[in-house]
Parts: structure tokens; C-alpha cells; sequence
């Protein structure tokens, strides 16, 4: 009954082209798992691992492994990397790998870049875990086996000295389940596609002491609109803590470490304040990230 619980939960939260989205509240440090144009973004090869554990104490909650890079290329005309995302909730298992490019110009004082995805996403439902009536249903069986679907993802992310804004696009194909055979048919509706909206601006408040205010806004095609606003505060370009709320009523604490100009260590807890909070337990998240033969400072608000 907990494990059905906690996917009926889970799926609320998933915008209704079934798509697995990567959740994290990193977005200001690492950009890609939104928006493609965001590679190269960091001026030298940037990496970052992170992992998100969804309602700590729940057995088979969501649990979530990312893993990206990306670095400029050719005179820092273009930007390239990838991120592979791990995702499970109870029986469901989804593993997702997307390659990104972007083409990045100079504007103004700051740089615009358009950038573009492409990748596949395994998904899996282990139904031969669950305990049936029949164990020998040749439905739980052959519902076991990986189905791998296609997608793209495309955006526009400008960045300067003190500030940011992007645009994405991210898994805009559209996977619609076939409950006989249980694989997926992949179309194109722009009815469906699903938009990521960023933006923050940093306020040097003294030469110790900055403020970044920021903002997430998930367009859900014939779902719903997210919010995400949050607050950071950065003390000596080393600490920086953080406040949040998203319009789902949850609540976002960030604490985070400059240990020095190349390494990051930074971590993030969630609270649900609605009233499905009594069911949900907090979730955490932890990122790693590092930037290799850092050689000049990085255009981005939010350096790594």
C-alpha cells in the first residue's frame, strides 16, 4: 500500500507526456539538465555529479543520479556535453543520456547561445518484483523488458557579468503508452511541449557579501505552472546559503562550499508545507561539481 502510494504521489508531480524530467534544485549551478545552451557556459570543462533522494524513509522512493559535462570548444564558438540521469520509483526504472551542443556568440556584454539535444531514454518496469495473484503471468514477464524511446531538446540561455536568463525547450517528443504491449509511440505535438523559463540577477551588496535572486517557471502542457523562487546569499565568493519556495508548497533550504576556485560541494533539502506533507518526508540532494584547468573567471552569476 506504501509503494502505491508513493507512485501515485510521484506521478502528480510528472507533466502528463509521461516524460521523466531531472528534478534537482541545482539548476542555477548546472543549467544542462534544463537547457542544452547552457554548455560551455562555465569557460572550461565543468563537471558535476549529483543525487537527489525523494521522501526519505519511504521504501522505493524516487531516487535520482545525474551525471553531466560540458566544456567550449574552438574559440568558445561552440559548447559541448552531456548528462546521463538516473531515475527509479518503486518498479520503475529510467535511465536517460543526452548530448548537447550549442553555438555561442558574443552580445553585448554578455554571451547568447542557442543550443540543441538529442539523446534516449530507457525505461524499464520490473513487474515480475511485484507479488501477484499468478506469478506466472506471461504479462509480468514480458513487461520486463527495457523499452528505449528518443527525444530532443532545445533552448536559448544568455548570460553576463551579474546576470542570466534562458529558455528551453527540454523532451519535447511526446511518448504515449500502448497498455498491450506495453512499448511507446513517439510523436511531435506542440500542444504538448512542456517550456523551462530561468533568470537571476546578482546584487553586490559589498566587496564580502552578494545576493542572488532567482527563478524557475515550468510551463506543463494541459497540466499546470511551477514556480521555483529562490534567494542565495554568497560571503566572500566561498559560502553561500540559500532560501526557496515552489508554488507546490515546498520549501527549499541550500547551503554550498567554494572549497576553491575549480571544486564545489553543495547541498539542498526539501520540505512539502501542503497538506500532502504528512505523507511526503523531506527529500535531499547533494552536488559535486568541478571545473578542470580553470584559467579565467566564469561569466556566469553563479560560478562553480
Amino acid at each position: 500500500m506504501k509503494g502505491l502510494l508513493i507512485i501515485l504521489l510521484f506521478l502528480t508531480e510528472l507533466p502528463a507526456s509521461a516524460q521523466l524530467f531531472p528534478i534537482s534544485d541545482f539548476y542555477i549551478f548546472n543549467g544542462l539538465i534544463i537547457n542544452p545552451a547552457f554548455a560551455g557556459s562555465q569557460d572550461a570543462l565543468s563537471t558535476a555529479l549529483q543525487y537527489r533522494n525523494q521522501w526519505t524513509g519511504f521504501n522505493d522512493a524516487p531516487k535520482i543520479t545525474i551525471f553531466s559535462a560540458h566544456a567550449p570548444l574552438f574559440t568558445d564558438r561552440m559548447g559541448l556535453g552531456f548528462f546521463l540521469a538516473r531515475h527509479s520509483f518503486g518498479i520503475y526504472k529510467a535511465t536517460s543520456f543526452m548530448g548537447n551542443y550549442a553555438y555561442r556568440m558574443n552580445l553585448y556584454n554578455g554571451k547568447l547561445s542557442f543550443g540543441i539535444a538529442f539523446g534516449i531514454t530507457s525505461n524499464r518496469a520490473s513487474w515480475s518484483d511485484l507479488k501477484a495473484t499468478d506469478p506466472d503471468d506471461i504479462l509480468l514477464t514480458e513487461r520486463s523488458s527495457p523499452v528505449y524511446i528518443p527525444n530532443f531538446s532545445i533552448g536559448t540561455y544568455y548570460t553576463g557579468k551579474n546576470y542570466f536568463a534562458g529558455i528551453s525547450l527540454p523532451f519535447f517528443l511526446t511518448h504515449e503508452p500502448d497498455d498491450n504491449s506495453g512499448k511507446y509511440t513517439v510523436t511531435n505535438k506542440p500542444d504538448n511541449y512542456n517550456y523551462f523559463i530561468t533568470g537571476g540577477y546578482t546584487f553586490s551588496l559589498s566587496p564580502y557579501l552578494s545576493l542572488q535572486p532567482s527563478v524557475l517557471l515550468k510551463y506543463y502542457a494541459q497540466t499546470h505552472i511551477q514556480t521555483d523562487i529562490f534567494f542565495q546569499a554568497e560571503v566572500y565568493d566561498r559560502f553561500s546559503m540559500g532560501a526557496g519556495y515552489r508554488s507546490t508548497g515546498m520549501l527549499m533550504g541550500l547551503i554550498s562550499c567554494n572549497v576553491n576556485k575549480q571544486f564545489k560541494v553543495s547541498y539542498s533539502y526539501d520540505s512539502d508545507s501542503g497538506k500532502a506533507g504528512k505523507y511526503k518526508k523531506g527529500s535531499h540532494e547533494i552536488m559535486i561539481g568541478y571545473i578542470f584547468r580553470y584559467t579565467r573567471n566564469v561569466m556566469s552569476p553563479a560560478e562553480i
